[in-house]
C-alpha cells in the first residue's frame, strides 16, 4: 500500500513537471499586427513634432542604443535625443515591422526604418530590434537598438594629414567633354583598378565661372596616400590599353586652359 501511494505521488509530480515544461517551451506568439498599430502612433507623434507623446511609448527605465553613441537612458534623455533628431532636419520616420513575437510579458520586434528630410528625400535607412514590455496592461518600449544600412563614410584626413588639391581650369566650350572623360572613362577605370585610391578622391565643380571664362573643377584627395600614384595614365592604361589611354589623356588635356596642384595639411579645426 505504501509503495502504491509513493508511486502515485511520483506520477503526480512528474505530470506537474511535464505540464510546467510544456508551458515553458510554448512557441512564441506572433503579435506583429498589434505592434504595427503602436508603431503607427509612434510615427504620427514624431512626424507631427509631438516628441513627448512619442517618448510616452517608452518604459520609465527604457534605453536607446543609437550608433556611434553611448546608451541613452530615462524619459528626459529620450525626449532630448528625439528632439535633437528632429532639430537635425528629420521630418518623417517610417517604421516597418518584419515580425514581432511575444513570450509572456516580453515582445521582441524585428523591423526596418527610413528617415526623411525636406522634399521627402530619404536621409537614412536601416534595421532595428525593439524589446517591448507589458506595463499596466500596455506595451511599452524597453530597449531600442538600430543601425544604418548606408555604407560607412570614408575616413578623411586627421590633424596634420596631407590633402592634394588639383585645380582644373576648364574651357567653357569643353565642359561636356571634360565631364564625359571623368565620368565615363576615368571613373570606371579607377573603380576597377584603383578602388582604394578612388575612395579618397572627391570631384567638385565650382558653381560660377572664373573671371577668364573658365570653370573650375577640383580633384580633392582627402586623405592623400603619400606612397600612392594618383596619375591618370597608368589607371587608364590598365583598363583600356596604352593607345586608348593616350587618346583619353589628350581628351583630358584639350579641355584645360591650365591646372595646378596644391598640397595642404589638415589643421586641428
Amino acid at each position: 500500500m505504501k509503495n502504491t501511494k509513493t508511486l502515485i505521488s511520483n506520477l503526480v509530480i512528474i505530470s506537474l513537471l511535464f505540464l510546467n515544461f510544456n508551458r515553458c517551451t510554448q512557441a512564441p506568439t506572433d503579435v506583429s499586427g498589434e505592434i504595427k498599430e503602436l508603431n503607427n502612433v509612434f510615427m504620427e507623434a514624431f512626424n507631427s513634432g509631438d516628441i513627448k507623446t512619442m517618448a510616452g511609448n517608452y518604459t520609465s527605465n527604457a534605453k536607446l542604443f543609437p550608433a556611434n553613441s553611448d546608451a541613452i537612458e530615462g524619459p528626459e534623455a529620450i525626449v532630448g535625443f528625439w528632439t535633437a533628431v528632429k532639430g537635425m532636419g528629420i521630418k518623417r520616420v517610417q517604421l516597418e515591422t518584419v515580425i514581432a513575437e511575444r513570450n509572456g510579458n516580453i515582445v521582441i520586434e524585428e523591423g526596418r526604418y527610413k528617415l526623411f528630410v525636406d522634399g521627402d528625400q530619404m536621409a537614412d535607412q536601416g534595421k532595428f530590434i525593439v524589446t517591448w514590455e507589458k506595463v499596466n496592461g500596455q506595451w511599452k518600449i524597453a530597449r531600442d537598438i538600430w543601425n544604418t544600412n548606408n555604407p560607412a563614410p570614408v575616413a578623411r584626413a586627421t590633424e596634420n594629414g596631407t590633402i592634394y588639391i588639383v585645380h582644373n581650369f576648364v574651357k567653357a566650350d569643353k565642359i561636356a567633354q571634360f565631364e564625359d572623360f571623368n565620368l565615363n572613362y576615368l571613373k570606371p577605370a579607377a573603380e576597377e583598378f584603383a578602388p582604394e585610391l578612388k575612395k579618397t578622391v572627391r570631384f567638385l565643380k565650382q558653381s560660377d565661372p572664373n573671371e577668364d571664362g573658365t570653370f573650375s573643377y577640383f580633384f580633392l584627395m582627402d586623405p592623400a596616400i603619400d606612397s600612392a600614384d594618383y596619375g591618370m595614365a597608368p589607371i587608364l592604361t590598365s583598363k583600356y590599353g596604352k593607345e586608348k589611354a593616350d587618346e583619353y589623356m589628350k581628351m583630358y588635356s584639350d579641355c584645360l586652359k591650365k591646372h595646378t596642384l596644391n598640397v595642404a595639411v589638415q589643421t586641428g579645426w
